[in-house]
């Protein structure tokens, strides 16, 4: 972004973004999605939860998958600013690419990714990007490759200009098709969801956002920072297919095992998490806040003997999800359990757990 930044609008009801309300639906499914075609889905991602995520992947398979993770999210960040510039052709509006990149800057802000600014661009060739405080190294590098490569009609690669990982620089360049294929194809195929839902939110009369999210999260767009209240924890809202693409490139190399293994860092993660807030909470209200988030619904807990079966309808990333629930039954029930049955269904995940 150019010049002086404007201030974010906010709605003087409940203090949220007034651009969150405007983009974004939160369905009584369990989902949120992008308000315009093709209706993307967004997610509210644990920042701490998704810097965990794959570095620990990498750690336990003995590879780096950091070369994955970026590739997801160019993707990724590409579907979404194809779809914003053909929706403002639409309306009659053609933008340029400088136009483009000023606006996606002032979403990352909106969106809690980081302060992104325009420092140097040669049409059609580089993109040069001062990030402050990003969310993630590599979906940050990712996001912006795919930026450019829509917006310039040609492949984006992107990295840190150097190690205080301040600017990130984007250069075009021919790409690897084999790679960007797979990618490509599970980045569109995104996560099946069902549209029956009977969830009842109380939104904002002014911006239209459910209510329980103002309660729920600090939302400071101008320093683009959004805080759990209950654990002071940060939290992004992003798009959901990219981070989905890259579990399922390594459920293709590696076999099925690859779905027990994301669910156990999750678990770990999860159990951390919840044992410090469980003070505050309950484990009825915990559950309560996946649709918010677009985690998935919950749906008949129900007790088998001394464990427990849960249905979630449309989560988000079946593994990742899993593994939160199967944290969050250990800690509100203070014992471990094992994952004794975990089915994948168009929609739904069916997650057991005994003792």
């Amino acid at each position: 972004m150019c010049g002086e930044e404007k201030k974010a609008s906010k709605c003087s009801n409940c203090g949220l973004p007034k651009s969150i309300g405007r983009g974004n639906v939160w369905h009584a499914n369990g989902v949120i999605t992008a308000s315009y075609p093709p209706h993307i889905r967004g997610t509210m991602y644990d920042v701490e939860e998704l810097n965990a995520l794959f570095p620990a992947i990498s750690e336990r398979i003995g590879f780096d998958i950091s070369r994955l993770v970026v590739e997801g999210k160019r993707k990724d960040g590409k579907r979404y600013t194809s779809s914003l510039i053909n929706n403002l052709r639409a309306m009659g509006r053609k933008v340029s690419p400088r136009e483009v990149y000023e606006m996606i800057s002032r979403f990352c802000r909106y969106w809690g990714l980081g302060k992104a600014e325009i420092i140097d661009y040669q049409e059609g060739e580089s993109l040069s990007i001062a990030s402050r405080d990003h969310y993630n190294e590599l979906m940050s590098c990712g996001d912006w490759a795919g930026v450019f490569e829509a917006a310039e009609n040609r492949r984006g690669e992107a990295d840190w200009r150097d190690e205080k990982r301040e600017i990130i620089d984007i250069r075009a360049v021919e790409g690897d098709p084999e790679l960007e294929e797979r990618i490509e194809q599970e980045v569109e195929l995104g996560i099946p969801f069902v549209e029956e839902g009977d969830l009842q939110y109380v939104y904002c009369p002014e911006c239209g956002v459910p209510l329980e999210v103002s309660r729920q999260f600090s939302w400071d767009a101008d320093e683009s920072l959004i805080l759990e209240k209950i654990s002071g924890r940060r939290f992004v809202l992003h798009n959901t297919n990219g981070i989905v693409a890259v579990i399922r490139v390594l459920r293709e190399e590696l076999g099925e095992e690859i779905n027990r293994m994301v669910t156990e860092i999750s678990r770990d993660y999860a159990r951390r998490y919840y044992r410090e807030i469980m003070g505050e909470t309950s484990l009825d209200l915990e559950l309560l806040k996946l649709p918010l988030r677009s985690w998935g619904r919950p749906a008949r807990l129900t007790r088998e003997g001394d464990g427990f079966r849960l249905r979630i309808v449309n989560p988000y990333c079946p593994p990742v999800v899993a593994g939160r629930i199967w944290g969050l039954l250990e800690v509100f029930n203070e014992r471990e359990f094992d994952l004794a049955g975990l089915e994948e269904g168009e929609g739904y995940l069916d997650l057991v757990v005994k003792p």
